[in-house]
């Protein structure tokens, strides 16, 4: 009897540990486990989203290329282009939108929050 006490207690244990073990990460990768740690969206100003602009939608939305009226080449055109609608729904992947950047991976959940903190702050230029 003794023997199977332990048994038992045992293996609650272990199963207990397992639990713990195997619930204790959720994430995939550091990124997605820091996102919303790591994401400052207060203050922001134009020049802490060109990396965004320019290095991401400018490639299709510059002064050579401008699909759909849209430029995100200047702090001007941005703004206009922010102004009209259509640049939060299709960065969101809203239904009806064209999903934006096209053919390349959405916006990380913290670089969208930033440009809508922003839109949301007046769109400050500086």
């Amino acid at each position: 009897m003794k023997n199977l006490i332990q048994f038992v207690l045992f293996n609650i244990l272990i199963l207990f540990f397992l639990s713990i073990f195997l619930s204790s990460c959720t994430f995939d990768n550091e990124e997605d486990l820091l996102e919303d740690y790591i994401c400052d969206s207060i203050g922001l100003v134009y020049s802490d989203l060109t990396n965004i602009f320019n290095g991401i939608c400018e490639q299709c939305h510059g002064a050579a290329i401008s699909y759909n009226g849209i430029r995100m080449d200047t702090y001007e055109n941005v703004r206009s282009s922010v102004n009209t609608g259509k640049v939060v729904p299709a960065i969101n992947h809203e239904p009806g939108s064209p999903q934006m950047p096209n053919g390349l991976p959405k916006l990380s959940d913290c670089n969208i929050k930033k440009i809508e903190a922003w839109i949301n702050a007046g769109m400050p230029e500086n």
